[in-house]
């Protein structure tokens, strides 16, 4: 009996790590190099998820450091306008282990998509949706993060209007002292919006201002239903940046370090600007003030996110009291970009940031236990499976497979009503100070999109929604089968099985 006893709680203790039986693999959503991500169900919460199995971490030691910098900083950058990691598997074994499993939010689509598929979005949806990348931007700017690639496609969105900023692996925290030619080296920013100075290295040191030109090729984007600057290579980007804001400015052109970059400029022929009013001819005035001074050619005439929220085109939304900043994240955390990691420190560090998910695990991990090298049956085994079954079907006419629905148009109910005066005072916060009905009483709960729905909720199941081509990840593709990459299929294990391994292994290490 006495053993009995001393057996139960460490039994207890080991099935917090069995915490994969918690969720039910529905089908896959998105496929790129990275690996897969599969909705899922939390049987503990109802909660619906996105699940991304990331394959073969650590064989390259930049793609793992990637990662890592990635779940570091969702973990420190919490906001409503920021993709949310609400768990992370942990591996059965600290110092073998090779896939890691991310638990996000679900979201239903990209912006890229909503641009494609709706024709019908209003000028009451674009200012809503710059309004929260730039309140989401201001966030991450304040803490001293630039995010470096944001586009369409890493910004997450639901039918309720609410938009998600995602993928952070090329993102950097800006330490003063940092030297910035180690800093600033590798690529950054998809081409079509790579501000100016990234396209002809044009200074020795960026600003957040590189940011803020992606934000308004985003937002143009939305306005025309096109991208803005599809350049084919960084001359073409060039010329199609001047043919619309003309040629910079002699003493402009003269600040550039790059030569090559200044004399190119310099002698190209010289063009005017074009009225953003004859590109975008629909458009709220206001609006295309506001994008020329985010689309500026010289990063010190382009606003911060903070003050741009204050512009005229936000009056009657903006509210600085719902537009939180942040303390600039420590040093600390981000110690390993200062030094050449090897393959075993980088899963060191990615266990260390899957603990801060496992608080029990991460009390003994910092008391020096080795409890944590300890093999025990997490679980992962039954998601491995699970991803397995679904990637082998998928394609076939199995039931796994996603279904597209072909013209994801915003539901009209749940698109914010014209601007009305009488409506400019009902903005509510919720005690998070989160913003709830930014446009007046048609318009979503800000936080809690349920809360309004009732018996006339539009359908918003994920299969009912078009699904997103990137669940905090750029690299997506459509699912395709490759005949020579099949799986060996896998040993099926029940679950008295695992329960009845769980009890000898905590048996024999009690």
């Amino acid at each position: 009996m006495d053993r009995n006893k001393k057996v139960a709680p460490e039994v207890e203790f080991f099935t917090e790590y069995g915490e994969a039986s918690r969720y039910e693999i529905q089908e896959v959503i998105g496929k790129g190099s990275y690996g897969v991500v599969c909705s899922a169900l939390d049987t503990h919460t109802g909660e619906k998820v996105a699940i991304k199995k990331i394959n073969d971490v650590f064989e390259h030691v930049s793609d793992a450091t990637r990662i890592l910098r990635e779940i570091k900083l969702l973990r420190l950058l919490h906001h409503p306008d920021i993709v949310e990691i609400k768990h992370i598997m942990l591996p059965p074994s600290r110092r073998e282990f090779r896939d890691v499993y991310v638990v996000f939010e679900l979201m239903e689509s990209d912006l890229h998509q909503v641009i494609k598929a709706n024709d019908d979005l209003t000028p009451e949806h674009y200012q809503f949706f710059l309004y929260q990348l730039l309140r989401g931007l201001k966030f991450i700017h304040t803490a001293n993060v630039f995010h470096r690639d944001l586009k369409p496609k890493n910004i997450l969105a639901n039918a309720d209007c609410k938009l998600k900023i995602c993928d952070f692996g090329l993102a950097r925290v800006s330490f003063n002292e940092a030297p910035s030619a180690i800093f600033w080296t590798d690529y950054v920013a998809t081409r079509w919006y790579r501000a100016p100075e990234l396209c002809g290295s044009f200074f020795s040191k960026y600003t957040p201002a590189i940011d803020i030109w992606s934000i308004g090729c985003i937002f143009a984007e939305m306005l025309s239903g096109k991208p803005l600057f599809p350049g084919k290579n960084v001359v073409h980007q060039l010329d199609l940046i001047t043919d619309l804001l003309g040629t910079p400015p002699a003493e402009t052109v003269a600040k550039i370090r790059n030569e090559k970059a200044r004399r190119y400029l310099a002698s190209m022929r010289k063009k005017q600007p074009i009225p953003f009013s004859k590109k975008f001819p629909n458009a709220d005035p206001l609006g295309l003030q506001l994008l020329e001074r985010l689309l500026a050619f010289d990063p010190k005439d382009r606003p911060a996110a903070e003050e741009a929220l204050s512009d005229p085109y936000f009056n009657g939304l903006s509210n600085v009291d719902r537009e939180p900043s942040t303390q600039p994240i420590s040093k600390l955390e981000f110690e390993f970009e200062r030094r050449k990691l090897t393959k075993e420190d980088v899963r060191e560090l990615i266990y260390r940031e899957i603990l801060e998910y496992h608080p029990q695990m991460l009390r003994e991990y910092l008391r020096g236990g080795e409890l944590t090298s300890f093999m025990y049956p997490s679980g992962v085994d039954r998601f491995k499976r699970q991803f397995a079954h679904l990637e082998e079907h998928n394609g076939k006419g199995d039931r796994s497979t996603p279904l597209l629905r072909q013209h994801a148009s915003l539901p009209r109910e749940r698109v914010p009503a014209p601007k009305d005066e009488s409506d400019k005072n009902n903005d509510v916060e919720d005690p998070n100070g989160n913003l709830q009905n930014p446009l007046g009483s048609d318009v979503i709960d800000y936080e809690n999109p349920d809360a309004q729905n009732g018996p006339s909720r539009p359908n918003c199941s994920a299969r009912s929604l078009l699904k997103s081509a990137s669940i905090s990840g750029s690299k997506c593709i459509v699912m395709k089968k490759n005949k020579d990459q099949e799986e060996e299929p896998l040993t099926e294990v029940n679950d008295e099985t695992l329960d009845e391994l769980t009890q000898k292994v905590a048996y024999v290490h009690a």
